[in-house]
C-alpha cells in the first residue's frame, strides 16, 4: 500500500498560507482525495471555515501545534488516515509554529509506515525580510524544502533581494522557490523529493555535476586542479555529532557544506578556511554533504569515507534491563542514574501537578541532576529520547528549573505517562521542551554549537 504524502505548510502571520491551500484544493478536486489538519491559534475557526468545502478537515484549536497542542496532532492524523483514506494530507500550522517541531512529531509517531514526509512548504512575503524580520520568520524559512514567495503582485526589488540573500546560505538549497499571486502556485512543487544528490552551490566555481541514483554518491567533473564530491543519506541515518566534528577538523579540503541528523539532533556543519562551524538546523529532509577542494580527488573521497564511518547504530538508546538516565558531561564522561538514584538527589518534588497542571508523578529538579557534572552556566545541554529524537541545545542555566519525573506512586513512571523518565517544564518557565522517554542528557561545552544560523 503506498504511503500517504503529508505536507507541513508553515509561514509567518499573514503570509498567505490559507489562500494558497484553497487554490491547491481547487486544482486537485476530482483527482485527489485531500485532507487538512488546521491549527487555528484562536477560537474564530476562520481557516477551518474557509477550507471545509468538500474536504476532510480536522482542527487543533487553542494553541500552537508545535508546543501546546502536539499531542492532538497524531490522533487527528490517525483518524483521517483510517476514516478518510486520503491521497494527500496538508497540515496548516499557525503563523507562530516551528515547522521542524511538527516534522519531528510526525517522524516519532507510530504512523511512520503509512506516511511519506513530503516537502515542508514555507510561505512568506519577501517584503517582511527587508527591515528587522522576526526571528521566528527566519527560523521558518530555514526549515523550508519549498519556498513560496507570496504577494508577488505587490513585490518589491528590496524584498526580492532580501529573499535571495537569505537563501544564498541555505543548505541544503530549497528544492524550489516559487512566486505566488493570490495564492496560485504550480502544484508540481508539492511532488518534489530529496531522494537524489543535491546540486553543489559554490560562489566561485561552477561544476557540471553528474549523479548516480543507486548509491546516492556522485563525483563531479571539475575545472583544472579542483575536485568535488557529494553524498546524500536518508533521514533515518543517525551520525555521531562528535565524529562529524572530528572528521571535518581533520579534513584537508577547502570547503564543506553539510546537514546531518546526529545523536544530538539536526545540525548544519560547515568547513571553510580551515575553520569548522556547527549550527542547529531546522531542516529535516535527510543528511547530505557537498565538498569542494583545490587538490586531488582522493582527499575528497577520504573525507566522504570518514563521514560514512560516523554513522551511529543508536545502541546507546536501547533500554537496559533496569532503565537509567545517562548523563554525559562535556568531557564525555558518563554517569548512569537509576530511578532510585534520581529519587535520592536533593531538590525532590513530591507531585509535579502544582508546577505542571495536568501532569502527575514525583520528580527531581533538573538542576540537581546537572550539578553532578559541575557544568558552567553557559554550557549547553541536549535531551535525547529513546526514539533518538532530541531537543535543540539550551544553556544550562535556562534548563535548571525543569523537572525530571522518575516515579508515580512509588513505582516506575509508566510509558503512558511518558516514562520511564520524562522532563517537564513548569508553568511560566522556558528552556528545554517536554521530553517523553528520556534516555540521555548530554552536556556540550559553551560555544561548541550555535543555536541558530547566522
Amino acid at each position: 500500500m503506498p504511503r500517504v504524502p503529508v505536507h507541513v505548510i508553515s509561514g509567518f502571520l499573514g503570509a498567505g498560507k490559507t489562500t494558497m491551500l484553497i487554490d491547491q484544493l481547487a486544482r486537485r478536486q476530482g483527482r485527489e482525495r485531500c485532507a487538512i489538519i488546521v491549527n487555528d491559534f484562536g477560537e474564530a475557526r476562520i481557516d477551518a471555515t474557509l477550507l471545509s468545502g468538500g474536504v476532510a478537515v480536522a482542527e487543533i484549536a487553542g494553541g500552537c501545534v508545535c508546543c501546546t497542542a502536539p499531542e492532538a496532532l497524531v490522533p487527528n492524523l490517525t483518524t483521517i488516515l483510517r476514516e478518510v483514506r486520503p491521497d494527500r494530507v496538508f497540515i496548516e500550522s499557525t503563523g507562530l509554529a516551528r515547522p521542524a517541531d511538527i516534522v519531528d512529531t510526525l517522524r516519532r509517531s507510530p504512523l511512520g509506515d503509512e506516511l511519506e514526509l513530503a516537502p515542508t512548504v514555507i510561505v512568506l512575503d519577501p517584503r517582511r525580510l527587508v527591515t528587522a524580520p522576526p526571528t521566528l520568520l527566519l527560523e521558518q524559512l530555514d526549515a523550508a524544502d519549498v519556498v513560496i514567495a507570496s504577494h508577488a503582485d505587490q513585490s518589491t526589488a528590496a524584498g526580492d533581494a532580501a529573499l535571495r540573500a537569505q537563501l544564498r546560505d541555505h543548505y541544503p538549497p530549497p528544492l524550489a522557490v516559487a512566486q505566488s499571486s493570490f495564492g496560485v502556485v504550480d502544484e508540481a512543487v508539492f511532488d518534489l523529493r530529496r531522494d537524489r544528490p543535491l546540486p553543489f552551490i559554490h560562489d566561485d566555481h561552477d561544476h557540471d555535476h553528474a549523479h548516480h541514483d543507486h548509491d546516492h554518491t556522485r563525483r563531479a567533473p571539475s575545472t583544472e586542479g579542483w575536485s568535488a564530491g557529494s553524498r546524500v543519506w536518508p533521514p533515518e541515518r543517525v551520525f555521531s555529532a562528535a565524529g562529524i566534528r572530528r572528521a571535518l577538523q581533520a579534513a584537508t579540503v577547502e570547503r564543506v557544506k553539510g546537514l546531518f541528523r546526529t545523536d544530538l539532533g539536526w545540525y548544519r556543519a560547515d568547513r571553510a578556511n580551515g575553520a569548522v562551524r556547527v549550527v542547529v538546523s531546522p531542516v529535516r529532509s535527510g543528511s547530505a554533504v557537498d565538498v569542494i577542494h583545490h587538490g586531488p580527488q582522493e582527499e575528497v573521497n577520504q573525507l566522504l569515507a570518514a563521514l560514512d564511518a560516523c554513522i551511529s547504530d543508536d545502541a546507546h538508546l536501547k533500554p537496559p534491563d533496569e532503565p537509567v538516565v545517562t548523563l554525559v558531561d562535556v568531557q564525555g564522561r558518563v554517569v548512569e542514574l537509576t530511578r532510585f538514584a534520581l529519587a535520592a538527589l536533593p531538590g525532590q518534588v513530591a507531585d509535579v501537578a502544582a508546577a505542571v497542571p495536568g501532569r502527575v508523578g514525583a520528580a527531581v529538579s533538573l538542576g540537581e541532576v546537572l550539578a553532578l557534572t559541575f557544568p558552567s552556566p553557559d554550557d549547553q545541554l541536549v535531551l535525547v529520547a529513546t526514539d533518538g529524537l532530541t531537543t535543540a541545545p539550551v544553556r544550562v542555566e535556562e534548563a535548571e528549573a525543569a523537572l525530571l519525573v522518575h516515579s508515580l506512586s512509588g513505582e516506575p513512571l509508566p510509558s503512558a505517562q511518558g516514562g520511564p523518565f520524562r522532563v517537564l517544564v513548569p508553568k511560566g518557565q522556558s528552556g528545554c521542551a517536554n521530553v517523553k522517554g528520556l534516555a540521555r542528557i548530554v552536556l556540550v561545552a559553551a560555544g561548541a554549537v550555535e543555536a541558530t544560523p547566522g
